[in-house]
């Protein structure tokens, strides 16, 4: 059974064996933290830094404050094995509705189509449920037929087609309430 869990310390050797494996793959690379350390060279500093991250997100001090006020990062953990990770985002903006979603999730290429995902949303839904949240979003890209299809079979039922303004292609968002 798989757990989501507080990104530590006790994890650095496996992140950095994680990000390796996806640094070799052509899929996209979500949540953001592993989209940035995958494109950016490994060095001592890393996983100090995304700790850093990890608790800035948490406080809300990030960036993109125009979809969320904080978020939430952790790694999916089955028996002692890094899976891989997740963002929780909390009090999503009208434009975060729309284009982002209250989830995130991202499963290395080796662990890929055994269900981890769907157990890590299911997850962090009962999550959100406890922070009073009545309407899970969840978005991908209109291309992304696997994200599609989860989302789906997870219950989820299309809320509106976006295109978005950063990446000029078209976000589906899903919707389910809980």
């Amino acid at each position: 059974m798989i757990k989501i869990l507080d990104i530590t310390e006790e994890y650095k050797d496996k992140y950095y064996d994680m990000i390796n494996e996806w640094k070799n793959d052509s899929y996209q690379l979500v949540p953001c933290i592993i989209d940035y350390d995958c494109n950016h060279e490994i060095n001592a500093d890393t996983y100090k830094n995304l700790m850093d991250v990890v608790s800035e997100y948490k406080n809300g001090e990030q960036e993109d404050k125009e979809y969320y006020n904080s978020s939430n990062f952790y790694f999916i953990v089955d028996n002692d094995q890094l899976i891989g990770s997740i963002e929780i985002r909390h009090n999503l903006t009208e434009l975060g509705s729309k284009t982002i979603g209250h989830i995130a999730v991202g499963v290395r290429p080796s662990k890929r189509k055994k269900g981890y995902a769907k157990q890590a949303i299911n997850l962090a839904i009962d999550m959100l449920k406890n922070d009073n949240i009545n309407e899970v979003i969840m978005c991908h890209y209109k291309e992304n037929n696997l994200s599609e299809n989860m989302i789906k079979s997870l219950g989820f039922k299309l809320k509106s087609s976006v295109i978005s303004k950063v990446s000029n292609k078209e976000i589906c968002c899903y919707a389910k309430e809980v």
